[in-house]
């Protein structure tokens, strides 16, 4: 079995790094110079819509998947038409434009937030005084980890528009929450699903700061389950797709946005889990079977940003460190932290204390 990777970042990194009892030969390909995932399989260096390099893949791989939403859905419709690519260009392309995954929430009735569509300077002055400035104007597409997104508050309609960009956007009324939560789930090529437990996460300028599972509540549980069932029927979803929540004070789950990859919510699941969701993304798409999936402890993640502190021991028992090999930048995801306990109260204080050094 051979798997083409489109992104060579950490999370092909550990895709390939998981996957390793299971035999199975990865090509990246990525613009990148030397990514993270080069470490460990051959790396084309390449455009994601090079047809050199796609037509590369189709001849020597069995099947493509992705390590980021933003690859060209182009690129993936053009190596669909000769090898299986999962996820599909479909589901991509929604995951890829915030409009298109609002509607797609909506018409499996999945509560998510109140937006409105902006295409110009007049539609955001009408979505402004219909919604109010507690608003925030977010680009449809190449948004992510608070990227090309705008709190309006006091700025005026005109000084919004001009720092979008002027692009496709939505305005997005802020959710008065109480917690952040993730489900991660599988499907199968047969059509079988697998989730871990919820995720509680910790956002800090839109950028994942601290994940904590499980997120114990059955009936919250089985909810998120439900939706994340009719998502990836509709999408005809194979492998690790992860959907985002707010929850609201009245203990509903208001849907955020999806990830159609293996996501930095997910990472715990290395040392928290029997199977990690890298190891099971590519078990699902390699049509290889899944028993079980189950969390093993009370697990969290931290994730390292801009700089790699100098005072976390890398050889610690109580914690395992993952180092991405990046250079340092600012927001820039260097690596994460892992830990474990069987008793919550102990993996918060050991989150608490690691936090310290951090952040």
């Amino acid at each position: 079995m051979k798997i083409g990777i489109l992104g060579g970042g950490q999370l092909a990194m550990m895709m390939v790094q998981m996957s390793a009892k299971h035999n199975i030969e990865f090509i990246v390909v990525d613009p990148s110079t030397n990514p993270p995932a080069s470490k460990f399989a051959k790396c084309i260096s390449s455009s994601f819509d090079d047809k050199i390099s796609l037509d590369m893949l189709i001849e020597s791989c069995d099947v493509v998947t992705i390590d980021f939403e933003n690859v060209p859905s182009e690129s993936l419709k053009y190596l669909e038409k000769n090898i299986e690519v999962y996820p599909g260009s479909y589901a991509v392309e929604i995951c890829q434009d915030r409009l298109k995954e609002k509607q797609i929430f909506s018409k499996n009735n999945i509560p998510t937030t109140e937006y409105r569509v902006i295409d110009t300077e007049s539609d955001l002055i009408s979505a402004i005084e219909d919604l109010g400035k507690d608003t925030i104007l977010k680009s449809r597409k190449l948004g992510y980890d608070g990227k090309n997104q705008i709190t309006i508050n006091n700025l005026t309609a005109s000084d919004a528009w001009i720092q979008s960009g002027k692009n496709e956007a939505i305005l997005e009324k802020k959710v008065d929450f109480k917690s952040e939560l993730s489900i991660i789930g599988i499907r199968t090529k047969s059509g079988d699903t697998f989730y871990y437990p919820l995720v509680e996460n910790f956002h800090q300028d839109g950028i994942l700061n601290i994940s904590v599972a499980p997120y114990e509540d059955n009936s919250l549980q089985k909810k998120a389950e439900e939706y994340h069932r009719k998502l990836s029927q509709e999408l005809n979803y194979v492998g690790v797709l992860v959907i985002e929540f707010f929850l609201d004070h009245d203990n509903r789950l208001i849907a955020n946005e999806m990830a159609p990859r293996v996501h930095n919510s997910g990472h715990w699941t290395n040392e928290g889990a029997n199977i990690s969701q890298f190891e099971a993304h590519i078990m699902a798409i390699s049509d290889i079977k899944i028993q079980d999936i189950f969390a093993n402890n009370n697990s969290g993640m931290l994730n390292i940003l801009s700089k790699m502190p100098d005072n976390i021991d890398e050889n610690s028992d109580e914690y395992k460190l993952y180092d991405y090999g990046k250079s340092e930048r600012e927001n820039r995801k260097l690596g994460h932290i892992t830990l474990t306990s069987k008793n919550k109260k102990d993996l918060l204080s050991k989150i608490s204390k690691l936090k310290d050094k951090i952040f």
